[in-house]
């Protein structure tokens, strides 16, 4: 069973940015509802009102909808026309498919207080098995102008109010023949809950489900059949995803809770290990330089998108280690080279709004890739003829030695994070900056490209024979 609650109304009313006091339309249906309530506190403007597929066995706590036009209560559980009177806005009325019987329509009168009803729906009752169906209801609410969907001609009508206290007779007899309390089934009343009992709910449970009577019990009882069913494949589910979640120790990951600041680095940083918590894209650049003075830098461009708020990131630059905070997720990455810290820029960019961080090296003497060579410090012994490569040694290792200890630039786990010594830094925390207030207000990052000589042409040497007086042959 699930109740009508201020929260399933919100939930169904995103069409009205969830405001529920003017409310004038919400669809409810297929919500395992039993019972209509709150709908006549919580939205009194209510024009349309969708409740099919539903469980409801009783028409009640409608009587503070004046607004009410047109009401859906096809496929439930009503087994009695009633409660609908002080709907004074009622066009349509939907009860298709309910269990509404041939003594129910003892009760029909009542629904000539709705003056503005012009549209009603019995089809798929049992009421309209009765011979008289038809005209005993044309007759009974002479304001309709469609009944099941077909037009109520005024010819119709004519005939429909004569025959009334013969239809009338006839379906008194047979309710009479058939055993029926003729005053209890004219009696309205809105203390009666007309819900099926619970005993005949259990005794529905023992039927096999294909000799199982169509009726209000065997609705419900099929309904709470299939919401079980239900909650036992999506708790299945569940634990096929936290068996996909669980580490060797058998338990199951929890998600990381977004930092509030930067974790403190272990006394020895050769142990920091890089990561990506956000699954930040971004693009490190070991050759870039400073068109400004021609410095050369290390920069790393990290996207996080151009209406991101700056004061939700902090970097944190040391001479070995960059750290970036972004929304409680930190990336940290290990550096080739050593860099100045104090002198390191981190700044937005105006056209994309990627944050770009700018790190001077510290050994400006490092040659390009142009240049044959990569050095790693000035006090590296070691030089390499691999560029874009970084090592540290003293020069008398061996050459298996020597290569275990090379790593690519930028590298995780054993590569350049041997390359960290223990150094003073300096933190950059709080002082990301936008471009419009940057220096120049914007952003230029250049590759350092060593570009090649201009090429001069040859001179050409014609060689002529010495006593020869003829033109030298064309070139």
């Amino acid at each position: 069973m699930s109740p009508i609650t201020l929260d399933m109304i919100r939930r169904r009313a995103e069409h009205n940015e969830g405001m529920v006091s003017n409310l004038e339309e919400i669809s409810l249906h297929q919500q395992e509802i039993e019972k209509i309530e709150a709908l006549g506190h919580i939205c009194r403007h209510l024009k349309i009102l969708y409740m099919q597929n539903n469980l409801i066995s009783k028409l009640q706590n409608l009587h503070r909808l004046k607004e009410l036009e047109y009401g859906n209560f096809a496929v439930n559980n009503i087994v009695k026309i009633e409660n609908l009177q002080r709907c004074e806005s009622l066009v349509k009325l939907d009860l298709t498919v309910n269990f509404i019987s041939k003594a129910s329509l003892l009760t029909l009168h009542t629904l000539s207080a709705n003056y503005k009803l012009e549209d009603l729906y019995l089809m798929g009752n049992p009421c309209a098995d009765f011979g008289g169906y038809r005209p005993f209801i044309i007759a009974t609410l002479p304001q309709l102008k469609r009944l099941d969907g077909k037009d109520v001609t005024p010819s119709e009508k004519i005939v429909s109010v004569q025959r009334l206290p013969e239809i009338t007779a006839q379906l008194l007899k047979e309710l009479k023949a058939d055993g029926v309390d003729i005053e209890d089934a004219k009696k309205v009343s809105d203390a009666r809950d007309l819900a099926p009992d619970e005993n005949d709910v259990n005794e529905i449970y023992a039927i096999p489900e294909d000799e199982r009577p169509w009726c209000p019990a065997t609705r419900v009882a099929e309904q709470r059949e299939s919401a079980k069913l239900r909650d036992e494949q999506d708790e299945k589910k569940k634990e096929n995803v936290d068996k996909l979640f669980e580490n060797d120790s058998g338990s199951r990951r929890s998600k990381q809770p977004r930092r509030e600041s930067f974790p403190d680095l272990p006394e020895d940083i050769t142990t920091v290990r890089q990561c990506n918590e956000g699954e930040f894209e971004f693009r490190f650049d070991e050759m870039a330089v400073n068109p400004d003075n021609n410095e050369k830098l290390l920069t790393l461009e990290v996207q996080v998108g151009k209406f991101m708020d700056t004061s939700l990131m902090d970097v944190d630059i040391h001479p070995f280690i960059v750290r970036v905070l972004i929304k409680g997720r930190l990336l940290c990455l290990t550096l080739p080279e050593e860099v100045k810290p104090d002198v390191s820029l981190a700044q937005r960019s105006k056209v994309t709004g990627s944050l770009v961080i700018s790190m001077p090296k510290v050994n400006q003497g490092t040659k390009g890739l142009n240049d044959g060579n990569f050095s790693i410090s000035q006090k590296s012994k070691i030089t390499l003829r691999n560029p874009g490569w970084a090592a540290s040694g003293t020069g008398s290792e061996t050459s298996d030695e020597l290569k275990r200890r090379i790593a690519y630039g930028g590298g995780g786990g054993g590569g350049s994070n041997k390359l960290i010594k223990e150094l003073g830094a300096v933190s950059l925390q709080n002082i990301v900056t936008d471009t419009n207030s940057a220096i120049g207000g914007g952003l230029d990052i250049s590759e350092t490209v060593k570009a090649p000589a201009p090429a001069t042409l040859a001179t050409q040497h014609a060689v002529y024979g010495d006593d020869s007086d003829e033109e030298p042959p064309p070139l």
